[in-house]
């Protein structure tokens, strides 16, 4: 039978709706807490070896738990990869023009607060999975900005917005293999410079 509580004079029910919500909280805190362990565990051994149990133990959680939020360990870094488009998507709005400048900015800086991670999976040899998700997080990142998202949008804006999606993925292959040195809003400003350097250019049209 549900309760009752009383807050700010208002009375409110303690029964399935707050259950719910107490359940989700500790959904997302029992991902966190697996996600930092799993994150742990990569910085001692190779991925490969790295067992559920391990990983379990780590996060002081039980192997019932994991297995209700994963399939396996390579699905939590998939959910993180998830985890960080929704981010971005709330962080930053469509533009109401294209500027390049501000989406190489705004993309860099976003990815290089996330640069220890990118790092440690980039030296656990998982490329795969970190160009992978990439890919995908970064064709929602740049339609959005584009102002292209879940529309039919202008034929040539769409082709547009795919051909800025594979160079920001490589460019960002590129900064990653190198270790991510700089501040990233000067490799944006040298990124942003080179590319609009030869579009300008008459021999390149």
């Amino acid at each position: 039978m549900a309760g009752k509580c009383y807050k700010n004079g208002l009375m409110c029910h303690l029964g399935k709706g707050i259950g719910m919500d107490g359940h989700q909280r500790q959904r997302e805190q029992s991902a966190k807490m697996i996600e930092d362990a799993l994150f742990e565990l990569m910085k001692e051994k190779d991925f490969a070896r790295i067992t559920i149990s391990e990983i379990a133990k780590r996060a002081d959680v039980g192997r019932r738990t994991f297995y209700r939020l994963y399939t396996g360990k390579e699905e939590v870094l998939h959910a993180w990869f998830d985890k960080l488009c929704r981010e971005y998507k709330d962080t930053y709005p469509p533009l109401a023009r294209y500027d390049l400048n501000q989406i190489a900015r705004d993309y860099f800086e976003f990815w290089y607060s996330y640069r220890k991670v990118l790092l440690l999976m980039h030296q656990c040899g998982l490329s795969e999975i970190i160009y992978g998700e990439i890919s995908r997080v970064s064709e929602d990142i740049v339609k959005k900005r584009m102002g292209c998202e879940g529309t039919e949008g202008e034929r040539d804006m769409r082709f547009f917005a795919y051909y800025s999606v594979g160079g920001f993925i490589l460019l960002l292959r590129h900064w990653i293999e190198e270790g991510m040195q700089g501040k990233p809003e000067v490799y944006a400003q040298e990124v942003s410079r080179a590319i609009l350097k030869y579009l300008c250019n008459d021999a390149y049209r």
